[in-house]
């Protein structure tokens, strides 16, 4: 009898076990079951291409930031760049004119020379001959025709690059220029 009862005993042991075991099976193979891990498992797939979206759209965002920037300042070497090409070509310009003869179409005429009278007594009312001065000379300044003439002569009067360019209306530039290349 104790054979018996201890294979009573086994035997519902295992129905137990396989009650439990099939009620198991039957719920983790349900359809709602299966739906709802897949339905978890989507959510979560979701939630990591968001955030990945959203990292990529961030890096987006700073290399667009990053362009703009660059752009700006390529705009700003681009525009300087126009100045020296400008500066450039009057720099040019100004070499081909110093280069060049300067040619009036009128020639200036020449500066008078204005003779200085002295009131001198007659020498009838002026008992003794006093001894006459002699006069001053008459010193003539020819004016400079080019702007290279009137550069030179205004430095040899010893003024500065400032006045002189002042002076001639020309640049400081084309004045240290005109200097430079006769010194």
């Amino acid at each position: 009898m104790d054979l018996v009862l201890s294979v009573l005993i086994v035997v519902a042991v295992q129905l137990v076990s396989f009650l439990y075991l099939r009620g198991r099976i039957h719920q983790e193979l349900n359809a709602t079951t299966l739906l709802k891990d897949v339905q978890t498992e989507v959510e979560g797939m979701v939630r990591e291409l968001n955030l990945s979206a959203e990292r990529n759209i961030g890096l987006l965002e700073a290399r667009i930031e990053e362009l703009e920037g660059l752009l700006a300042q390529a705009d700003q070497k681009m525009v300087l760049l126009a100045r020296e090409v400008d500066r450039r070509e009057k720099s040019a310009e100004v070499y081909t004119q110093l280069k060049r003869p300067v040619v009036d179409p009128q020639p200036e005429p020449e500066p008078e020379v204005v003779p200085v009278v002295l009131d001198l007594p007659s020498p009838k009312s002026v008992e003794s001959p006093a001894p006459a001065p002699s006069p001053e000379p008459v010193v003539e300044v020819p004016r400079p025709r080019s702007l290279k003439e009137r550069v030179l002569a205004l430095r040899t009067q010893g003024l500065d690059v400032a006045t002189i360019a002042q002076t001639t209306g020309a640049t400081q530039g084309e004045v240290e220029l005109i200097l430079s290349l006769n010194s």
